[in-house]
């Protein structure tokens, strides 16, 4: 068993998948929105992080699944990603990895969140953590879907479905999960025309109320429709909002009351609190 100074949250709705071989690096770099050759290669000279963040994406540019990727050694890293996803992903990976050198596995390792310390730094928000590992879980999920819902996280396959949305729309672009420099990904083409349009049209944006709310409920500015409601638990909820229906005025859903409650590193990106 690890040690670990908060208690481990367990995720049975992530899984992992294994690569090995000297290639993985070239092969997920054509395959996801994050640099996987430059991670390669910073896990070659020993300066890479313990936990990298990004997407796979549809040829349309719809999100797929988001995953971490967590180097184990110069020929090794693991994915994390949706549990219901990862035969789907495993078998789209094996059947694009044509000569490349990577085999793949299906650990068996349990995923764990943890807040405040941990093992993995998690790549989004400081406070959060990852583990992996057959130790037992000693937190509560219902801890870890608060603090995502407060801090604007969306957690895609257990939040919303697959395909559903574009990566931009939860703010990706924004936590360094997309890597508009490097080379063709799966899915370039629309996020790349969608960052360059300069203006992003909506924006995952946490609210507070009182009830809670069902996937889809419509947030309401007026009699307009403003945005749609993604996850919601205890007075708090992840919508997806649009940016021109944020003037201030009063937003509504299921004709109650709610509130805009960006966390303080997404409020730059929004003009309406500028």
């Amino acid at each position: 068993m690890t040690e670990n100074p908060s208690p481990l949250i367990a995720l049975p709705h992530r899984a992992l998948i294994g690569l090995t071989g000297p290639d993985w690096g070239v092969f997920l770099g054509g395959q996801t929105t994050i640099n996987a050759e430059a991670i390669f290669a910073a896990v070659a000279d020993g300066t890479h992080k313990p936990l990298y963040y990004g997407a796979f994406l549809t040829p349309q540019g719809k999100l797929s699944a988001d995953f971490f990727l967590h180097p184990r050694g110069p020929e090794e890293v693991w994915i994390e990603i949706a549990a219901d996803g990862r035969d789907d992903l495993f078998n789209r990976l094996n059947m694009f990895k044509l000569r490349a050198k990577v085999a793949l596995s299906k650990p068996d390792a349990t995923v764990f969140a943890s807040i405040g310390a941990g093992d993995l730094p998690d790549p989004r928000q400081a406070d959060l953590f990852r583990h992996y590992g057959d130790d037992d879980a000693t937190g509560d999920i219902a801890d870890y879907v608060d603090f995502r819902l407060t801090h604007g996280l969306a957690d895609p396959g257990f939040d919303f479905p697959k395909d559903y949305l574009y990566p931009i729309d939860i703010n990706l672009d924004l936590i360094d999960a997309i890597d508009f420099k490097k080379g063709c990904f799966v899915g370039q083409e629309t996020t790349s025309r969608m960052k360059r349009r300069g203006k992003i049209k909506n924006r995952l944006i946490p609210l507070i109320h009182t009830s809670t709310f069902a996937f889809g409920a419509e947030v309401l500015l007026g009699d307009r429709r403003a945005g749609e409601v993604l996850a919601s638990r205890n007075g708090r909820s992840l919508a997806l909002m649009r940016l021109d229906r944020l003037d201030g005025a009063l937003l509504t859903v299921d004709a109650e009351t709610v509130e805009l409650a960006p966390p303080d590193w997404l409020r730059p990106y929004l003009v309406w609190t500028e």
